[in-house]
């Protein structure tokens, strides 16, 4: 085989890949409410997919997902979200631990 079509194909299996880890994502989403253990799979799913391809999750899901527990994180229910000066501070009731993002205020 050629490098460019390893390359291609590569390419294609990553995009499939990302394709995937939003569509479970969107899933949790939905599911949350009424099934949050299959929600909390789908998570684990997404996190299998990223690990067998490596590559990295995608920066608006991984925020979603606690760092220490891995519980899927919906805003008021099983999570805190806090501005703190630069900030912003994401309380997991499910573990008990707080994750910190920074962000750029707009003066």
């Amino acid at each position: 085989m050629s490098r460019v079509f390893r390359k291609q194909q590569k390419n294609l299996i990553k995009d499939v890949a990302t394709q995937r880890m939003w569509r479970l994502f969107e899933l949790a989403k939905m599911e949350y409410a009424e099934h949050p253990d299959r929600s909390e799979r789908y998570v684990q799913l997404i996190r299998n997919i990223s690990m067998r391809n490596r590559m990295s999750i995608p920066r608006e899901i991984k925020s979603r997902i606690c760092k220490h527990c891995y519980a899927f994180l919906v805003p008021g229910n099983n999570a805190r979200y806090r501005l703190n000066e630069g900030y912003i501070v994401i309380f997991c009731k499910h573990c008990g631990k707080e994750m910190r993002y920074p962000y750029k205020r707009l003066d």
